[in-house]
């Protein structure tokens, strides 16, 4: 099969509609109509179905099951031209992370900017989801790196390359009416009466926590984005409480106090799909991100570069 189709494919699924994908691909409607009755007869499956007085079009089983693969097809094409023209032309492409929203700023501020420095003719691309949807954007080939929370999703797949601890803090206004103390730190009693705005992501570790002290928290909003719990801190209206990096600033208007009397197990990895070769780009950035970034080093760098 030409892998002209396994674009127009692929076109055709996220557009998800045969006018959309020939608008895309710049293919007549009936010649994309007939590529895809091609595919269908060559894999002896039905790969995508319509409903009656309905334009939508459905992936079949078979369908998603190719869909995964032709993405991964095609990104593979994708990196070998980058490759190629970072030969001749100095290091150059595109460098895709699959990220949560709320680490994208200090990533940014701690790695990106230097890093696009060195390598301007780099481009990144940030595709900011949820650790479900991290965890398909990398299987299917869209992404290529992942910064990612943990526990993480299908982990038989992936090969952690760096490890990066966090601590769970509560987050003050510097105006807070609950700030009484000095004191770096604060316990789960002083924080059972208190409004409290919940990162998802630790929302269940706090929980936990809670049930294990035999409190009952006042939680009055778990929101999935960090800056979204920390929006309830700028209002004055409740204390966060979320995982952060340690002695990572969070700004003037917030003070940070570690729960001292909490148990977590909580850090960041940075991930490849197992097996996947890694693209010029990708392996100029492990390299940078090993010697500027105070990560624990999980794998053989220089193996994983060479394979």
């Amino acid at each position: 099969m030409d892998l002209e189709c396994y674009r127009n494919f692929l076109a055709i699924v996220e557009a998800s509609s045969f006018t959309g994908a020939a608008e895309c691909v710049h293919i007549a409607q009936p010649a994309l109509s007939k590529q895809l009755r091609n595919l269908e007869n060559y894999f002896g499956a039905k790969l995508i179905i319509s409903n009656r007085g309905s334009r939508q079009l459905f992936l079949t089983e078979a369908g998603r099951a190719f869909y995964q693969k032709a993405k991964y097809i095609c990104s593979l094409d994708d990196l070998a031209k980058a490759e190629i023209n970072s030969i001749m032309g100095g290091v150059r492409g595109t460098l895709r992370f699959s990220i949560t929203s709320s680490r994208s700023a200090l990533f940014i501020k701690s790695s990106l900017k230097n890093f696009s420095q060195l390598y301007p003719k780099i481009t990144c691309e940030l595709y900011e989801a949820s650790i479900e949807e991290q965890t398909q954007q990398l299987l299917n080939g869209i992404t290529e790196l992942g910064i990612l929370s943990t526990p993480l999703h299908h982990q038989e797949n992936f090969q952690v390359l760096f490890r990066r601890n966090e601590e769970l803090v509560a987050v003050l206004h510097k105006d807070s009416v609950w700030l009484d103390n000095d004191k770096d730190t604060i316990t789960m009693q002083e924080l059972e009466d208190i409004p409290l705005s919940l990162s998802g992501g630790c929302a269940t570790i706090f929980k936990n926590a809670c049930e294990e002290y035999a409190l009952i928290p006042n939680i009055i909003c778990i929101s999935t984005s960090r800056q979204t719990a920390l929006q309830w801190v700028a209002e004055k209206s409740a204390v966060a409480i979320l995982p952060i990096e340690p002695g990572e600033d969070l700004g003037p208007d917030y003070i940070t106090k570690r729960i001292e009397d909490i148990d977590t197990d909580l850090y960041k990895i940075v991930v490849k799909v197992k097996d996947r070769p890694l693209s010029v780009a990708a392996q100029h950035f492990l390299k940078f991100y090993a010697k500027t970034r105070n990560s624990q080093q999980v794998c053989n760098l220089e193996e994983v570069l060479r394979s």
